[in-house]
């Protein structure tokens, strides 16, 4: 009996004794490149856009975030009576708007023919037409703007710049306006303290 209560006492003490763990382990080798070598707030591992230059406003894959903005320019032509032919004073006018659709390759430009009332609305009509396509033609022929960035329109006398029907207002209104749109795309700027507003509008 003496001897069972030995072995007892030996298996309790045995299970009571406090076991050393050695806790120390290897360092773990890191997977991914947890560094942000642009300072844009994305790390290496994650970054879709490594070259991003210094300052700009990122997404959350590291690219740079791009600005639209819509750029108009506006062309008017005048035209003497019952003609379609552009004269020579225009040409420099002309000239500007050819190269701006060169300078900025996805701009289209839209070409708006019109008329005064003198004449019938169908004659009218025909002719705002012809005015449009004699500056497409000029833009074409001439400084080579590829035909499809280019829209030609006759409204005739029915937009009118102002009404009236004395020979200055009609003059006014042979004309044909032309208007070119494109977008430009610039990459968003961070905030800092010595950005500056745009002013309110």
């Amino acid at each position: 009996m003496k001897s069972l209560i030995t072995v007892f006492l030996a298996i309790f003490v045995s299970a009571c004794t406090t076991q050393i763990v050695d806790m120390t382990h290897e360092p773990t080798p890191q997977k991914f490149d947890l560094s942000d070598s642009e300072s844009d707030g994305v790390i290496q591992a994650r970054d879709h856009c490594p070259d991003t230059f210094s300052g700009a406003q990122v997404d959350n894959n590291g690219c740079a975030i791009k600005k639209i903005e819509i750029a108009r320019e506006k062309l008017l032509i005048n035209f003497s009576n019952d003609s379609s032919v552009v004269r020579a004073e225009f040409f420099p006018e002309i000239e500007k708007a050819a190269n701006l659709m060169k300078a900025q390759s996805n701009s289209l430009i839209t070409i708006e023919g019109h008329t005064s009332k003198r004449g019938s609305a169908e004659y009218n009509l025909i002719l705002s037409l012809q005015r449009a396509e004699a500056i497409k033609d000029i833009l074409i022929t001439k400084f080579a703007i590829d035909e499809r960035r280019i829209t030609a329109v006759g409204y005739g006398f029915e937009r009118l710049s102002v009404e009236g029907d004395d020979e200055s207002i009609a003059a006014r209104n042979r004309r044909v306006v032309a208007e070119i749109n494109s977008e430009l795309s610039q990459n968003e700027l961070k905030w800092t303290i010595y950005s500056v507003d745009s002013p309110t509008e």
